[in-house]
């Protein structure tokens, strides 16, 4: 069994960079460490940077569109070291399905990149995941715009129109947001 995360944030923590997998409906998070390459591409790939070279997830990325498979999903699976994971990365096209094992932090950023969905084994919360009690700030309105937009562009390049209804709602309701701040 699997829970859906989201990458809430990259940061330095005591023991070095640590991503931050956030549960849904909750203020409960599992770390994830990372290199300090590592932590720069995800933070990358959640701005929306390319990177110049590019980095793995974007020449996946590329590839993909390429030969017509996309990325469907990432899972992350406890490995045999605690706190440590492996991952998953799921593929689709007009005739196959494929799975490629992949470092957890390529995985993360392909997701990113992507707008495809991350899964936990069920295990990794319930044993490794710690609370969170630092306010998140709500991004600025143009930061949140120009994110959903990409995740629009993604989700009707991907013909995943029900998700792309989903975003397109979010963006009115932000504009909506930035009118009535502007009154």
């Amino acid at each position: 069994m699997f829970v859906r995360v989201e990458l809430w944030t990259v940061g330095k923590t005591e023991s070095g960079m640590t991503a931050l997998l956030r549960l849904p409906d909750s203020a409960r998070c599992v770390p994830v460490s990372v290199e300090p390459s590592e932590a720069q591409t995800l933070l990358a790939a959640q701005a929306g940077v390319n990177e110049d070279p590019p980095c793995w997830t974007e020449l996946m990325a590329a590839f993909g569109r390429a030969v017509s498979v996309k990325p469907e999903s990432v899972e992350i699976l406890r490995s045999e070291v605690p706190g440590k994971y492996r991952a998953v990365i799921h593929f689709s096209g007009q005739k196959t399905r494929f799975s490629l094992n992949a470092r957890t932090t390529d995985a993360l950023a392909l997701a990113l990149r992507t707008g495809i969905s991350i899964f936990l084994e069920d295990v990794i919360p319930e044993e490794d995941s710690i609370a969170i009690s630092v306010a998140e700030p709500e991004p600025p309105f143009a930061t949140q715009l120009k994110r959903l937009k990409k995740e629009l562009d993604i989700k009707v390049a991907d013909e995943e129109y029900e998700q792309a209804a989903g975003i397109r709602d979010r963006i009115r309701q932000i504009e909506e947001r930035m009118r009535s701040a502007a009154e």
